[in-house]
């Protein structure tokens, strides 16, 4: 069974990982929990960042505490089975809003005609629906320092919209989790900073392995077919993103889906988050698809997407 851990070491600008297999599961979280201990641990001693993403046959999850030298194996070990679990959960939920209707095979989307506009007031109306129709939903604005730390971490200034998004919402709560879009799962500011290192990491180990030249001067909007340091993933599943393009152009800030197969070839879905938000507002609130095919409902107090042909 194949198992890896890994995490960012901050001075390397990269992940440090361990990997290997494993006869059975059991063998797997062992040694998962032996090499992590190591994983966070750097050249001289030096700790790196101590969230570690961790695999274990096909189960995934983002676990902390691996850096916690008070921290027993076995509370360890009960993380780590939570992070697996909780990842699974969303997974399951999300891919539940595909099983009523498989899409056929259709021709790419194209850039929505939706205009950009102020985040604020499409997200208003969104909390409003949310509200109605979902009373037990918690929404809560991530702290202006916290933001502040995950733009750091990014080392990526702007857009304002994407500030101001998580300024309105951090994510939802595991216990009061809302699917907000059909196929993708809206991150808070820890998952967004997690899952750009590790397609930065996966992407670039992978152009290097292509003999790909680094890119320079492309810009916001333009397929490179990989993933770069100015992509900011604010929502996805399974390698899948949405992303905000903070490269230079007319199309700064617009929204594309990544596809962990097919990279960004798609094209940009949206002129800027504000847009998006417009369009999932107009969806809620009149029943009308979103993103071209899916239709919102609300079916034993959740939000569900059908696709609709």
């Amino acid at each position: 069974m194949e198992w890896f851990v890994s995490c960012w070491h901050a001075a390397l600008g990269k992940n440090t990982l361990r990997t290997g297999d494993a006869v059975d599961r059991a063998a797997a979280m062992d040694a998962v929990l032996g090499e992590g201990r190591h994983a966070v641990r750097a050249t001289e001693g030096a700790a790196v960042e101590d969230m570690a993403y961790v695999k274990i046959g096909d189960e995934l999850g983002n676990v902390s505490g691996f850096i916690d030298l008070n921290l027993g194996s076995d509370e360890l070990r009960a993380r780590i089975e939570k992070a697996c679990a909780r990842m699974h959960e969303r997974t399951a939920a999300l891919e539940g809003a595909t099983q009523t209707s498989s899409p056929p095979v259709v021709a790419p989307p194209v850039l929505s005609s939706t205009p950009a506009g102020s985040v604020t007031e499409p997200w208003d109306r969104i909390e409003q629906w949310l509200g109605a129709h979902l009373p037990e939903v918690t929404i809560i604005g991530a702290s202006v320092g916290s933001i502040e730390r995950a733009v750091e971490a990014t080392e990526v200034t702007g857009p304002q919209e994407l500030v101001d998004l998580f300024g309105h919402i951090g994510g939802f709560p595991r216990d009061a989790w809302v699917q907000l879009f059909p196929v993708h799962e809206l991150f808070d500011l820890d998952r967004m900073v997690d899952e750009r290192r590790l397609e930065l990491e996966v992407w670039g180990e992978l152009d290097e392995d292509a003999g790909a030249e680094p890119l320079a001067g492309s810009a916001a909007g333009e397929a490179v077919e990989t993933f770069v340091s100015e992509f900011v993933p604010f929502a996805g599943r399974d390698g899948n993103l949405l992303f905000v393009d903070t490269r230079p152009g007319s199309r700064y800030g617009c929204v594309t889906e990544f596809d962990k197969v097919g990279a960004e070839d798609v094209g940009p879905r949206w002129v800027s988050i504000s847009a998006l938000l417009a369009e999932l507002a107009d969806s809620l609130e009149h029943g009308t698809v979103f993103d071209g095919c899916w239709a919102p409902t609300v079916a034993d107090g959740r939000l569900e997407w059908h696709y609709q042909q």
